[in-house]
């Protein structure tokens, strides 16, 4: 009995594109501020600031784009009045629900008595739609801290993430001067269903495709902070409809709260008002600059796995058993996958008679439909195996 054995490598029948990330949103600086709306409410967390408007911010000196880069500042100069000292809150126009975030920065807020930066994303409802803290810290904090804010009912990283204690990484990237002092670097956040993780680049260490067309955080080694979702956590439930948010603020729930356990800061005022009001110089230093920051989104592929191989024996004849009509027993040809078909022991079949046999044979359609018709004659093993081998010049 003669044997028909043929491999097929299916590079035709597997994702081609690499899985991945595909630019969404481009906040360059030549339309950073088209994209972003100015809040001017008081500050939901207490702080002792003047959120103030885009034409406030831009007649006096907070908000520029220049050489590619845009600033956001905060008023150095002024003794403060009223609600606080001026600054800028400036909120995404888009939203996201999963997205990879990637943030150059030249330059965070420098540390400051009384300072509390941060930049952030998140939904609507607070907390029922989620917080994603990327970077944050207060005073003389020289590490960054990484927290998630969420609804009842979700813990991360060991502990729960409701309200406004939230779940927190400590440790997580650097922060204020130290990061400054590096000439800058990119913070990069990835969300998706299995969880949400924070990577921290110094300046000259980033991936190379970090800011590129198509960025894959699986090649950047570990997170630097890692909420990885599951069982204590579904993180769709959690998280979703995020914009982005940059803001420095002053006093407040965090830099006012630690102002009387900080030994270096309580030494210049009894408290965080009175010093934020009374020094602007000591906020010169308080100032984002941006040199990119891009969103990219899942293009909903799969990685590209190694093109598997099928090897399947087919007896040349067997006209005792034939195949019961309509069940596919032929997998079609995929045009242009390498093919090698050995009939027999000796013959192996040209590659491009391989496909044109296969073509005709199975006419590039069903072969359900191919076996229904051959069935109903002769065996359509036997009739297949007669086109291989007349393929390979061993059959007329």
């Amino acid at each position: 009995m003669h044997l028909f054995t043929y491999i097929f490598f299916f590079s035709g029948l597997v994702p081609l594109a690499f899985a991945g990330y595909s630019l969404k949103d481009d906040y360059s600086a030549d339309k950073f501020f088209d994209l972003f709306g100015f809040d001017t409410i008081d500050d939901p967390t207490h702080g002792y600031v003047n959120f103030v408007d885009q034409t406030t911010a831009q007649s006096s000196g907070l908000i520029n784009s220049n050489n590619g880069a845009t600033t956001l500042r905060v008023d150095s100069t002024s003794v403060a009045s009223g609600r606080g000292r001026n600054s800028v809150r400036l909120t995404s126009k888009a939203s996201y629900t999963h997205a990879l975030m990637v943030l150059d920065l030249a330059h965070m807020p420098a540390n400051a008595c009384g300072i509390w930066p941060a930049f952030w994303t998140t939904g609507p409802n607070w907390p029922s739609s989620g917080e994603i803290d990327i970077i944050e810290g207060a005073n003389m904090q020289s590490q960054n801290q990484v927290t998630m804010h969420t609804s009842e009912g979700c813990s991360l990283a060991g502990s729960t993430c409701l309200g406004h204690e939230g779940c927190s990484l400590e440790n997580s990237g650097k922060f204020g001067d130290g990061f400054n002092q590096g000439n800058g670097g990119i913070y990069a956040m990835e969300w998706t269903s299995d969880g949400i993780f924070v990577w921290n680049f110094d300046r000259g260490q980033e991936p190379q495709d970090v800011l590129g067309e198509s960025p894959d955080p699986k090649g950047w080694g570990n997170p630097t902070a890692s909420f990885q979702g599951g069982s204590s956590c579904d993180i769709d439930q959690h998280f979703k409809d995020q914009q982005i948010y940059f803001d420095t603020t002053f006093c407040g729930d965090w830099a006012g709260r630690e102002w009387s356990q900080d030994s270096t800061c309580s030494a210049k005022a009894s408290t965080c008002e009175e010093y934020v009001q009374n020094n602007p110089a000591a906020f010169a230093e308080a100032y984002w600059q941006i040199n990119a920051l891009k969103v990219y989104t899942s293009d909903g592929s799969t990685d590209p796995p190694q093109p598997p191989q099928q090897t399947t024996t087919i007896p040349a004849e067997q006209p005792q058993q034939p195949v019961p009509t309509g069940q596919p027993m032929v997998t079609q040809v995929i045009t242009g996958a390498p093919i090698t078909m050995t009939v027999g022991p000796d013959f192996i079949l040209p590659r491009a008679k391989v496909q044109q046999q296969a073509a005709d044979c199975l006419d590039c359609k069903s072969a359900s439909l191919y076996v229904e018709r051959r069935a109903k004659r002769r065996p359509w093993r036997r009739h297949l195996g007669q086109h291989l081998r007349s393929a390979a010049g061993d059959y007329p």
